[in-house]
């Protein structure tokens, strides 16, 4: 929920006086806990009462059943993390992870090596990425692009790893290959809703595409892991003369978005209003790991889905637990309220109540015009922080888009209010 790339909910990153809801410092159990469709092997299936025993030092599951959007690039995505635990005494080296067509193993559409795997993990625990000491847990964040929406019906992961023969007194690692059973799609669209706000100039932070912040905010809530910003955006809005916030930049007033109209989504009954924090100043995030959205707005729609509206101006809500709502409704006003240093909106769909305890699920707008994408968000995160202008640049794709997720550092412009 923030401008900032921190790496706890306190913490705030040097570059930027942005901050958020995001990586807290934990780690997991010794033993995460079987999920039974995902703790047998690959031949688990053809198992007979005659079998070799199929012992599986690799115990793995996925948090999400992803489901394919498409981004302003123009290119479609599957988002979700994949959980690798060692489930033996010895360290574990990973290779390689290959997604593939469950029904033709042979089809790879995404790998990761090297660099790129290192990248793509997360340890609770601190150590290199690439090893699993014994009873160690790793988290394993998954992007797989496509031109084409054509992605399988499921997928099925090759984790190539190395670790010492089984039943050998040697330590010498061996190569080996172990393929999960199969991560079923969800059978659902990218939810379609018109934009929380209006106007020109709206700049994305975070979201699907990012390798930080909400991306990697995966938390151990109600006894599992869940990631209810995968798809989360923070908004912030860029003036004509392309200023995300002038100087002097410790007045809330100066950032261009504070005090702009939020508006409600898609139709939906109110669930919950928080309504009840001052703003904070520059900054100073609140800390509280309780109410981090400081006031919010949660509203349940038709499809059973929620929005959720965070850092609100306090006084400034103006609906309440039960009432009903339509699509561009004016319900708040955005402010500065909770865990963040600077105004903005932070906005996402999930699949439950939970600010934070639900599972976070794609959507898309129905129409908005791309009018260009910040040059570096490093730059811009720290210009914008020192009150300097932020780089524009032009890709090629400025126009009218439908149906897409706005990617990180798009600027596009909404319709005026209604």
């Amino acid at each position: 929920m923030t401008k900032t790339i921190p790496t706890s909910m306190v913490k705030t990153s040097k570059v930027s006086h942005w901050a958020s809801l995001l990586l807290l410092s934990w780690s997991l159990l010794p033993f995460t806990p079987v999920l039974p469709a995902q703790a047998q092997g690959d031949s688990a299936a053809m198992t007979t009462a005659t079998s070799p025993v199929n012992w599986t030092e690799l115990i793995t599951y996925t948090t999400t059943r992803p489901r394919p959007f498409r981004g302003t690039d123009g290119k479609y995505n599957l988002v979700y993390e994949l959980v690798i635990t060692n489930y033996t005494g010895n360290s574990i080296t990973l290779k390689e992870i290959a997604v593939a067509d469950s029904l033709d193993r042979k089809k790879i559409i995404h790998s990761l090596t090297g660099e790129e795997l290192k990248a793509a993990i997360l340890s609770p625990a601190k150590t290199p990425a690439l090893t699993l000491k014994g009873a160690e847990t790793k988290i394993v964040f998954l992007n797989i692009e496509s031109d084409k929406p054509d992605f399988p019906a499921a997928l099925a992961h090759h984790i190539q790893y190395q670790s010492p023969k089984l039943g050998s007194k040697s330590k010498t690692p061996v190569n080996k290959t172990l393929v999960t059973p199969p991560t079923s799609l969800h059978p659902d669209k990218a939810v379609v809703i018109s934009p929380p706000l209006r106007g020109k100039g709206w700049l994305a932070i975070g979201g699907y595409a990012s390798t930080i912040g909400h991306r990697r905010a995966l938390f151990p809530i109600d006894n599992k892991l869940q990631l209810s910003q995968r798809y989360a955006i923070d908004w912030l809005q860029v003036s004509e003369d392309n200023y995300t916030t002038k100087a002097p930049v410790d007045k809330l007033e100066n950032a261009t978005c504070f005090l702009k109209p939020v508006f409600a989504v898609a139709p939906g009954t109110v669930v919950g209003v928080v309504n009840r924090y001052d703003s904070q100043p520059e900054n100073k995030p609140s800390g509280d790991l309780e109410y981090p959205g400081g006031n919010t707005i949660t509203i349940k729609h038709e499809d059973g889905n929620y929005s959720f509206y965070a850092h609100l101006l306090k006084d400034s809500i103006k609906v309440n637990e039960g009432d009903r709502v339509t699509p561009g409704q004016h319900i708040a006003t955005l402010g500065n309220s909770g865990n963040t240093t600077g105004p903005h909106l932070h906005f996402h769909i999930t699949s439950g109540p939970g600010t934070l305890g639900a599972d976070g699920i794609p959507y898309v707008f129905d129409q908005f015009e791309l009018s260009g994408n910040v040059s570096s968000m490093e730059n811009c995160l720290k210009n914008d922080s020192q009150g300097k202008p932020i780089g524009i640049v032009k890709t090629g794709k400025e126009g009218t888009h439908k149906e897409e997720l706005v990617k990180e550092g798009a600027i596009v412009d909404f319709a005026p209010a209604p």
